[in-house]
């Protein structure tokens, strides 16, 4: 059975995590920290060997890519794809993300998302969220995870199982991932900008995702 290695790497810092307000589908470029955070990031993966990048469609993801290749002088193929892209918070994109999550979590008898999560999980937070949007075009943990299942399995696909991918990815799918495969792992609630991941991706023959590490500096093998 073949095993795919998949380093994921939170895209650098933009404007709207600096506003700490929703990304979601829409788009910010990457600021000065941003790029000192992904040249760090880059030394860190000097040393591995890849056999190509994955990003979602955004810019920030994909600019973030396109820095670490540059400066580690690789000449990967890159592969862009909408299937990888962060969940779609409709109309609250570009919102306030405390503000939004302050309502939402006092409506269920909590305070703040941390608290949501911990009394419910990472799926049915985005479910309360899609329950409110008014434009009624925010995604449910379901259609979330029906398309960036549909990414993984790419990945999956496209992969031999002799070297690992890069994938540069979002902060609310690298939650949703270690929550739903290694919830113990979890801390912080919230991965931080341009850190790694490992998972390890095989299909038996739906997809099955094991967890090595979570939102570290440097990357292990």
């Amino acid at each position: 059975m073949k095993t795919v290695d998949v380093y994921i790497v939170r895209h650098g810092e933009t404007y709207f995590n600096v506003f700490h307000e929703f990304q979601g589908w829409g788009d910010t470029p990457l600021t000065d920290r941003g790029h000192q955070q992904l040249a760090a990031t880059a030394t860190a993966l000097r040393n591995h060997t890849f056999q190509r990048i994955y990003t979602s469609d955004t810019t920030r993801a994909v600019d973030s890519a396109a820095q670490i290749q540059t400066t580690n002088r690789w000449h990967l193929p890159v592969t862009s794809l909408k299937t990888l892209r962060e969940h779609f918070y409709g109309s609250f994109e570009g919102q306030s993300v405390a503000h939004t999550w302050e309502l939402i979590a006092r409506a269920h008898g909590c305070q703040t998302y941390a608290d949501l999560v911990a009394q419910y999980s990472v799926d049915a937070t985005q479910d309360m969220l899609q329950a409110v949007d008014p434009s009624g075009l925010a995604e449910t943990s379901a259609d979330f995870w029906a398309r960036f299942e549909q990414g993984l399995m790419q990945i999956y696909d496209q992969s031999a199982g002799d070297q690992p991918v890069l994938l540069i990815s979002h902060s609310s799918n690298i939650r949703a991932l270690i929550a739903r495969y290694a919830p113990n792992l979890l801390d912080p609630l919230t991965p931080e900008n341009s850190k790694i991941t490992r998972i390890q991706l095989t299909a038996t023959p739906t997809l099955a995702v094991t967890v090595a590490y979570y939102n570290q500096t440097t990357a292990t093998h």
